[in-house]
């Protein structure tokens, strides 16, 4: 929660944090403190990454963060990296992104679009920015338009989108509700008991 304490980790091995983006620092550092081990689930905290890679680096717990714990997502990550390098080779196909999620998502884009971006960015030679903003003018080739949707109480959809003047390829991840999300950060907090240092989802799952 937003104020944890010392008290809160009494006897705990592994925290899993899924709290707001402010204070994941202090977060982070009272884990450290008290030697407990940290999955940490929060989106929106990005620029704060390095600092948080010195916080672990200099301490004897084990840390691992991702944007998603669905191992779906995590999946469907390699399958739209694998596709985008596919894709590099083929410049007729142009790329965009769309993201749909609850009403009562905090952040937007989601953490897992942002993941997606740097993928597609990291393979794609001919693209290297993102937009996530609505677009008053003619879209740059250079650029990938992400876009976002906010509506309804229960939606987490991720769409990828190759498209030339031929056909259209999409790759659509659409999860039904939160267990695969839960039970994934269960899996990740087992997976970290007893280690040290700073993870990620493709450590856990070993990609």
């Amino acid at each position: 929660h937003q104020n944890l304490d010392s008290a809160a980790l009494n006897g705990a091995d592994v925290a899993i944090d899924f709290a707001r983006a402010d204070g994941v620092l202090n977060r982070i550092g009272i884990c450290r403190d008290e030697g407990v081990n940290l999955v940490m689930g929060t989106t929106g905290w990005y620029d704060n990454l390095d600092e948080a890679r010195g916080l672990i680096g200099l301490s004897s717990i084990g840390f691992l963060w991702s944007s998603n714990f669905s191992i779906g997502v995590n999946l469907y990550f390699k399958i739209v990296e694998r596709a985008a390098e596919l894709m590099n080779d083929f410049d007729e196909y142009d790329v965009w992104g769309h993201e749909i999620h609850h009403f009562n998502k905090a952040d937007s884009p989601s953490g897992t679009a942002k993941t997606l971006e740097k993928i597609l960015l990291d393979n794609l030679e001919r693209k290297t920015a993102v937009v996530e903003d609505k677009l008053d003018r003619k879209r740059e080739p250079n650029e990938i338009h992400f876009s976002s949707l906010r509506g309804g109480p229960v939606n987490f959809r991720h769409k990828i989108g190759f498209d030339s003047a031929a056909d259209t390829i999409n790759i659509i991840h659409s999860a039904r509700n939160r267990d695969g999300y839960a039970l994934g950060a269960l899996k990740a907090a087992e997976w970290l008991n007893y280690k040290t240092g700073f993870y990620g989802m493709n450590d856990f799952l070993n990609f």
